[in-house]
């Protein structure tokens, strides 16, 4: 009778892992098949298609080539190197993303998945999620906590080391960077020794001329403190050299963008300014390289800072995840948030730049995914102020999105940029100055969008070969590119008013033959002539936020009754209100990442060791 029962029950269990392997996989399914051999597949990256070879045998996959990459060097070079491992390493497709780089990484994927499918792959086994070991929770010490590791984070904590302080730097994506590494990598200094050395000379006063006449353009309450500004530009020389001497090369060309100044300075291992995107890349690596050879700096990467450690009024520590969910409990004499800005968030977009037009949030921003508020929530909830209003730094004009997803770096973008010239709202009414400074541009952007639900750039082909373009790559939809051989025709398509659009564009016409814009001061006198007439969808993509918190001289973080919260600095996109309204400097940014990193650092390894 046991024995029946035994096998009733032996049967019983054969039948219900068989119904289960029936609802799910099967154990034979569960056995990974390829037909052996080298395939190529292809994807999308940020800026068009990887491709990739992937070589496998009958069970595995076993080699992964990428042989072709159109995004930017250093910038995508993790996830082209760290993505085949991890699929390697997993036999699976649903490893992590490289979260800094996170359309390379799904590029890659992509393009891995196409060869997979090429060889036969069982695509459900090899996309089901992975189980995660998760490790023991940990608690360390040090003297000093940087929180990120963009240009912020690595020069704090060079300048934390140099005053011998024990440094342990946490970083929420896979690799260092941030959006500095995402930058044209233009650091503004006035008076620098290779300004010097090149024959260049340029006056604080005259500097502080220029950015006070551009500040002042902004619509908004001005919260800017014009002597930090002024403070941060007589350091800036000294910020030069301070790169220099740990390991950051500089170009000994300074540069301006289409200007007469002199100011730019980038990084020695391109050959002038231009060459290329993203050149913040160069500095985020050369600055890497010389933290990881130095005894006292620790550097946790895929861990993300949640809280801070507050004791008797004091921050002492943060508390991070990691990515397998354990946590990491770091104690510190004091902390450095250096987390940018909240680009990437569209919860935060929403609640401190509601004039942004939501919509635009996502994918369309040259700030980091990462930048989603991290460091300003956790200051917050201590008690830190933050600026009444904050804003967001526009970029360039570019294609509005559609149902394809034109990403940033699209080609499709890097055509009509910059080179948009007339610009009208939902109506037909000249919109902003294309020419203009970013803040102005930006307001009449989301001004034209939020009044009327779109923005029209306008060509003609007698003075803009972008028609030509336009149908060379078949680009006229009757939706993202409209195309009429009259004004009226036009008008029918997109809804404006013919009778607006006429008056706007014998308006712009007469001013580009007086070469003087008397509406919004435009320095670019293209003319709109005869048909047929372009119509392309244009919007204003971000580079980060202008806000954060509040600081004092010393990159302290400030609490909402004015005073400082003792152990806690700041530094970066974070604290940038203070430097821009509306109104972001070109070169600033990047020397504000510098500048203030360098400050944070050396004032909280002061502050630890004392």
């Amino acid at each position: 009778m046991k024995k029946l029962l035994a096998f009733t029950l032996a049967m019983a269990m054969v039948l219900s892992m068989t119904a289960c392997s029936s609802a799910g996989s099967s154990s034979e399914a569960a056995v990974q098949k390829f037909t052996a051999g080298t395939y190529e597949g292809v994807g999308r990256g940020l800026d068009g298609e990887i491709k990739v070879s992937v070589t496998f045998s009958d069970t595995e996959i076993t080699d992964i080539k990428v042989l072709e990459s159109n995004d930017t060097r250093l910038v995508s070079q993790p996830a082209l190197d760290m993505m085949p491992e991890r699929i390697i390493e997993a036999q699976s497709l649903a490893v992590d993303m490289v979260s800094s780089v996170t359309f390379t990484s799904r590029g890659v994927v992509e393009a891995v998945k196409d060869a997979c499918r090429q060889a036969g792959g069982n695509m459900d086994l090899l996309t089901a999620k992975l189980d995660v070991a998760k490790a023991e929770d940990e608690t360390i010490e040090t003297d000093v906590v940087v929180v990120g590791l963009g240009l912020t984070g690595v020069t704090a904590s060079m300048s934390a080391l140099d005053e011998g302080a024990k440094v342990v730097a946490l970083e929420k994506a896979s690799v260092a960077g941030g959006s500095s590494k995402l930058s044209g990598g233009f650091i503004t200094a006035v008076n620098s020794n290779i300004q010097k050395d090149y024959g260049y000379e340029l006056s604080i006063d005259d500097y502080m001329a220029y950015y006070n006449v551009s500040e002042d353009t902004s619509e908004k309450k001005d919260e800017t403190d014009r002597d930090e500004v002024r403070a941060m530009i007589e350091r800036s020389a000294s910020d030069i050299k301070f790169l220099e001497e740990h390991g950051v090369p500089i170009n000994k060309e300074p540069t301006g963008f289409g200007g007469p100044m002199l100011i730019w300075h980038f990084p020695a291992t391109r050959t002038n300014a231009f060459d290329g995107y993203a050149a913040g890349a160069d500095h985020i690596d050369a600055g890497i390289r010389f933290l990881d050879g130095k005894e006292n700096f620790t550097a946790y990467y895929n861990t993300t800072a949640e809280e801070l450690i507050v004791e008797d009024g004091k921050v002492v520590g943060v508390v991070a995840t990691r990515k397998d969910g354990s946590k990491l409990t770091v104690k510190a004499g004091a902390v450095v948030l250096a987390t940018g800005g909240f680009a990437a968030s569209k919860e935060l977009m929403a609640e401190y730049c509601p004039d942004f037009p939501q919509e635009w949030v996502l994918p369309y921003t040259t700030s980091a995914m990462t930048s989603t508020g991290d460091g300003m929530i956790m200051a917050k909830n201590i008690g830190a102020a933050l600026f009444d209003e904050m804003w967001w730094m526009d970029i360039a004009v570019e294609v509005e999105p559609d149902g394809h997803q034109t990403y940033v770096g699209d080609t499709f973008n890097q055509v009509i940029n910059y080179a948009n010239y007339f610009v009208v709202d939902g109506n037909g009414t000249r919109a902003f100055s294309t020419t203009g400074l970013y803040g102005p541009r930006s307001i009449g952007m989301a001004k034209a969008y939020n009044e009327t639900g779109v923005v029209y750039s306008i060509f003609t082909p007698d003075v803009s070969t972008i028609p030509a373009w336009i149908e060379e790559k078949g680009k006229v939809d009757g939706d993202q590119v409209i195309k009429a051989d009259t004004i009226a025709e036009l008008c029918e398509k997109t809804g404006m008013d013919e009778a607006t659009l006429t008056a706007q564009i014998d308006r712009w016409n007469a001013q580009c033959d007086a070469g003087l814009d008397e509406d919004y001061g435009q320095t670019n006198f293209t003319k709109v002539l005869e048909g047929p007439y372009y119509a392309v969808k244009v919007k204003t993509s971000t580079m980060g936020t202008i806000g954060g918190l509040k600081t004092d001289s010393n990159n302290r973080v400030l609490s909402t009754d004015g005073t400082p919260i003792e152990g806690l600095y700041a530094g970066g996109e974070l604290i940038n209100g203070k430097y821009f309204n509306q109104v972001y400097m070109s070169g600033c940014a990047q020397l504000l990442c510098t500048d203030s990193g360098i400050l944070a650092g050396s004032q909280a390894a002061k502050a630890a060791l004392k």
